[in-house]
């Protein structure tokens, strides 16, 4: 994991592009981004007294049958919020007068921003959050606390503050999603349509050729970014690697609601559901 402290503020950069998104309705049925907007920019409202946002980083692997990599395993918010409560323990034993709360993108928090004012890396093109390190391949957790910034180790400088502008995630993208640099229409993303809608996919996105064979999620803009990087991810994100992997395209469909809750009882493709995976 990666580490980083960025101090706890008000946020008012970036705020009228995220309402401009919204108001555009690029966000789907994602209702719950247009939900406590006031909180999303203001982390003393999540926790009273807040004076940092510490932020870390949690690799993942490579994705397989279909399945984006951040789902080969365990569901990364246990994972990764199980992590954060030990952080936490420890903290406590450090500085005895510590309040703080654990987010892992359950909650109003703008984690890409505060990893970039944590000095961990940078926003990209595809809009994915890059350490100069760990690739695009991470997941973000976040704890906003009473402790201030200073008490903590800055991170070191980065050997990158800007992804280039190649523009190769764009010429990836199978469906327009990525519409400009740092602009995406989520009703068009791949990833969007297999985990977080429920309506039918668009006549042009239904067939799996057409979605270059993605089940749940996607990965070609990662893959195409020169950014992305193998890495060693956390044992937890591995855990159903070989069931997915033996996972045909009939036996997804095939697949009781008993099997696949004995299979995969922990696991964020839980979030699709077997309906929404076998249909698609």
């Amino acid at each position: 994991m990666d580490f980083g402290a960025a101090k706890a503020e008000k946020v008012e950069e970036n705020r009228r592009s995220f309402e401009r998104f919204l108001t555009e309705g690029r966000h789907g049925e994602m209702g719950y981004l247009a939900r406590n907007l006031e909180k999303r920019f203001d982390p003393a409202l999540l926790v009273p007294g807040a004076e940092s946002v510490l932020c870390f980083l949690a690799p993942y692997g490579q994705a397989g049958g279909g399945v984006a990599g951040f789902a080969q395993g365990v569901d990364y918010h246990k994972i990764v919020k199980d992590r954060l409560f030990a952080i936490i323990e420890a903290l406590k034993a450090q500085f005895q007068d510590f309040e703080g709360r654990p987010f892992v993108d359950s909650a109003p928090v703008l984690e890409r921003y505060w990893a970039v004012q944590a000095g961990l890396g940078f926003i990209g093109q595809n809009n994915f959050f890059i350490s100069p390190e760990f690739g695009l391949r991470t997941i973000i957790g976040v704890i906003v606390c009473n402790i201030p910034t200073d008490r903590f180790a800055p991170h070191a400088p980065l050997a990158a503050t800007e992804c280039g502008a190649c523009g190769a995630c764009r010429d990836a993208c199978p469906s327009g999603a990525l519409r400009a640099p740092f602009e995406l229409d989520a009703r068009r993303c791949i990833s969007y349509l297999t985990i977080e809608s429920h309506e039918p996919l668009p006549a042009d996105l239904a067939s799996a050729a057409a979605r270059r064979g993605w089940r749940f999620g996607c990965e070609e803009c990662m893959r195409a970014c020169p950014w992305d990087k193998p890495l060693t991810p956390l044992p937890e994100f591995e855990t159903h690697r070989a069931a997915i992997a033996a996972q045909s395209e009939a036996g997804w469909d095939n697949l009781s609601e008993e099997e696949f809750e004995e299979k995969f009882a922990d696991s964020g493709l839980r979030r699709a559901g077997l309906d929404h995976l076998a249909e698609k």
